[in-house]
């Protein structure tokens, strides 16, 4: 197993592993050899016991002491003993839990810091867990993508990846590799003992692992959809009102709303949830044409949005007639994934919409001032979502970018390898081909990886997770 560099595990950490601000809580937790120890200095249990003789998982009352300051009272406390190797670090765990707030949360882990234990680094809890055999390292990722969960669909898959259930698929999928690895080994080490191997009916399992890697890969990309959202830009000329149908679908007043003429000048983005599906949207500046360099920053701005959009709201004002900049705006927008948002309808109409020619595009017709329609613009997107092909999953796959390398280069050397089963080829050639799928395999649960991936995983977390 790779380490990586600093994150010694003969050294007994710590860390704050809530948020450190004002609130009714805080934790300081505490893991290593020395962790009993050091709570045994700096805690004044309520009822008179040696605290490192304490079961395992239990609960202590008590307050956190300074004894350089004549066993002054810090704060009073619950701390809880867990010990190895039945924690989440598989060594002896304890956390202190202590009043919110800044103040009291450093000053309590200085203390711990002082009778031996260092600050830990980010992820490094979790990193003893993964080098100590409680996590592998999908499992791992999954703890890393639980803390970033935008909805309780994405929430319930990772949990399950949390169990193991996708490690347990991978590990079927490595057992069945190895089978027919070590078979064509024994082949050619041992002809005389195996016998004649039918090669062609090692085609099928393979076909099968293959067809299975291929569905986790095509299923992460809905999983990325949950994780990462859709981004939806709003778009239009000046004072079509664009920011007032922000406001609405956010359900508050974000942004500034005014008749005057270019009152956004810069995009401004929040997100809402819907189907559990995060959908980014995008306020940008109207189209208009640039008088001085701010307007030309902010059109520049806003066409950058328009191109990396999912989905495009294209405005048009009900009481004015089409200009040459709504015509110019759709021509660039056309052939991107856009819903039509017809705004102002509580005023008298203007509006030819023939004049741009639509077709094959979804229209509503709101009045974003009345809150007229905008439901039926949150039904649009939730149809342009499944249309997509995102449609909600029992089980969601979240994968980390370098997991996919590891899956399609998994899928490329299966291919080859039936491609020369099929072909004839030889056996060692068959198992030359094959032979590094197994390593792939045992890279991705975390078996054999290098210390970049580990470090670019770990330190990633936050501190004290």
């Amino acid at each position: 197993m790779i380490d990586i560099k600093g994150y010694d595990l003969n050294d007994t950490i710590a860390a704050i592993a809530t948020f450190p601000a004002k609130s009714a809580l805080g934790v300081i937790k505490i893991s290593g050899e020395r962790a009993l120890e050091i709570i045994s200095k700096i805690f004044l249990p309520k009822r008179k016991k040696d605290i490192k003789k304490q079961k395992t998982y239990t609960l202590h009352y008590g307050w956190i002491i300074d004894k350089s300051k004549n066993n002054r009272i810090v704060d009073e406390v619950l701390v809880s003993v867990m010990k190895s190797p039945y924690t989440y670090t598989r060594q002896d765990v304890v956390e202190i839990s202590s009043h919110g707030g800044l103040v009291v949360l450093n000053k309590i882990l200085n203390l711990v810091i002082s009778q031996g234990a260092r600050l830990a680094k980010p992820g490094e809890f979790t990193y003893r867990a993964f080098i100590n055999g409680r996590l592998d390292l999908l499992q791992t990722q999954a703890i890393s993508d639980i803390v970033e969960a935008k909805s309780e669909r994405m929430l319930f898959s990772l949990t399950k990846q949390l169990k193991g259930e996708f490690s347990r698929k991978i590990e079927k999928i490595k057992e069945e590799i190895k089978e027919i690895v070590s078979s064509l080994e024994a082949n050619i080490n041992f002809p005389e003992d195996t016998g004649e191997i039918d090669i062609k009916s090692l085609i099928n399992p393979l076909n099968d692992a293959k067809k299975h890697l291929y569905d986790y890969l095509n299923v992460s990309k809905i999983g990325d959809v949950y994780k990462d959202g859709l981004s939806c830009v709003i778009c239009g000329r000046t004072n079509v009102g664009k920011s007032t149908l922000f406001n609405c679908l956010l359900k508050e007043e974000r942004v500034l709303v005014s008749n005057i003429r270019g009152t956004t000048r810069d995009t401004v983005e929040e997100t809402i949830n819907i189907e559990g599906v995060p959908i980014k949207i995008c306020d940008t500046a109207g189209i208009l044409e640039a008088k001085n360099s701010i307007e030309e920053k902010a059109m520049k701005k806003s066409y950058d949005k328009l191109d990396s959009a999912d989905i495009i709201l294209f405005m048009l004002d009900w009481s004015k007639p089409i200009s040459k900049l709504d015509i110019m705006l759709w021509e660039k927008v056309k052939d991107n994934n856009v819903i039509i948002v017809v705004n102002k309808i509580d005023l008298k109409q203007r509006l030819d919409i023939k004049e741009l020619k639509i077709s094959n595009k979804p229209l509503v017709k709101i009045s974003a001032l009345k809150n007229i329609g905008i439901g039926k613009i949150e039904n649009i997107l939730k149809n342009n979502i499944y249309r997509k092909g995102i449609q909600p999953k029992e089980d969601l796959l979240f994968l980390a970018q370098w997991q996919k390398e590891i899956l399609r280069t998994l899928c490329q050397r299966i291919e080859e390898t039936i491609k020369l089963i099929k072909d004839g080829s030889s056996i060692d050639h068959i198992l030359f081909s094959l032979k590094p799928a197994l390593d792939d395999l045992c890279r991705l649960k975390g078996e054999n990886i290098d210390e970049e991936i580990l470090k670019k995983i770990f330190t990633n977390f936050c501190i004290g997770k």
